[in-house]
């Protein structure tokens, strides 16, 4: 078209073809900028070294580190109809549903293990992990969400750093559902404000003859740290298996498996170089319980670094022990992750408690690679 041509549109043509232009090319740059600058989408998280659950809890124990703002992962994040953390792989039916607390809805990884099993095992799997929640909570999202859905599998993500304590700490809250929950950031710690410290971390452990720093929610450690006849006598276990039989009660024909996750300390107390042992025993403390009787601290703990080692897996067996008793599958997840750190891997963030994408990446693949041995002679194969 000349000159003469565009001189002969009508003003309203002219008028509304710079407009189509404005927003064509508003859109271009909007597109542009998203693709420089991918935290800016909307449902974008952009997580930080600052924002480690380590730092949020105990930040006055960490000695400031070098970077704290280091991206270590931005990634999306929606949320389906249900305020659940969205499948990558959406479907009209799941056969597959994974259950837990932060493990599995993983706000600070691009890809959580159920989006992993998904790819690996070729099925649907619907996330209905929240954090927060433990074996109480999750039972409530199971009757209320995944019994109605019918799934042939059901895995239940265990965390043996809190699984234990939130089901006492149950009776006395009430989580709202994911749905009713608006505020679902990861809030970055303010640092450089604290004034009192107690500096024990980082902490170092030795991987292939690597030096890594690690931080451990000492919780967790002595979360351990009991007998099998303490976690046996617990409150503790005994809500916990009503939790399980709840969720059995509400669909009986699915295949239902306990995934044991473990924390951190688990697979990374063996690493610790001896000057760190000594630290970390300074404030030790136990884990007991008498008969009908919830776990208790026993602090200090008088028992020596080699004591704790020696008790890593009680908890883990009494829960093979009673998940199996009550009809359960169970699959453990130590072994897979204790072969990362023979190898050199590090399958957990240093400030965070949780798995780095490694990890879930580990994990995921591994209940696939389970899943394929058909421990659930109904359910069908990837």
């Amino acid at each position: 078209m000349d000159s003469s041509q565009l001189n002969k549109l009508p003003r309203w043509a002219l008028n509304l073809g710079l407009v189509l232009f404005g927003i064509a090319f508003a859109g271009i740059m909007v597109l542009v900028l998203l693709t420089a600058f991918p935290q800016l989408r909307p449902g974008m998280i952009t997580f930080t070294v600052r924002m480690g659950d380590v730092f949020f809890h105990t930040a006055e124990w960490v000695a400031i580190p070098p970077n704290p703002d280091e991206i270590l992962s931005v990634h999306w994040f929606g949320r389906d109809q249900d305020g659940f953390r969205q499948a990558i792989r959406s479907a009209d039916y799941y056969p597959i549903l994974g259950i837990g607390d932060s493990y599995t809805e993983a706000a600070n990884a691009a890809r959580p293990w159920t989006d992993v099993l998904a790819e690996a095992y070729g099925q649907p799997v619907r996330n209905l992990g929240f954090r927060g929640y433990g074996p109480v909570e999750q039972a409530k999202v199971f009757v209320q969400y995944g019994a109605p859905a019918n799934p042939e599998i059901v895995i239940i993500g265990y965390f043996e750093g809190n699984d234990l304590s939130d089901a006492v700490e149950s009776q006395n809250r009430q989580l709202p559902m994911p749905s009713e929950t608006d505020e679902l950031r990861i809030i970055p710690r303010d640092l450089e404000t604290i004034t009192d410290r107690d500096v024990r971390y980082p902490m170092q452990i030795d991987l292939n003859g690597q030096l890594h720093d690690i931080a451990f929610l000492e919780g967790y450690v002595w979360a351990l740290n009991a007998t099998q006849a303490s976690f046996r006598n617990s409150t503790n276990l005994e809500i916990t298996e009503q939790a399980w039989q709840e969720m059995q009660a509400a669909d009986p024909d699915a295949c239902m498996i306990l995934a044991y996750f473990p924390n951190n300390a688990h697979i990374y107390l063996p690493y610790l170089t001896p000057d760190d042992q000594i630290t970390l025993m300074q404030k030790a403390e136990a884990r007991v319980a008498d008969v009908g009787e919830p776990l208790q601290i026993e602090f200090p703990f008088n028992g020596t670094f080699e004591d704790l080692l020696a008790r890593r897996n009680n908890q883990r067996d009494v829960i093979r022990e009673r998940a199996e008793a009550n009809g359960l599958i169970f699959f453990d997840l130590v072994p897979v992750l204790e072969q990362a750190a023979v190898e050199g891997q590090l399958s957990y963030y240093t400030y965070d408690t949780h798995w780095n994408q490694t990890g879930h990446d580990l994990v995921g693949r591994a209940i696939a690679d389970f899943l394929r041995q058909d421990p659930c002679p109904t359910s069908s194969n990837g």
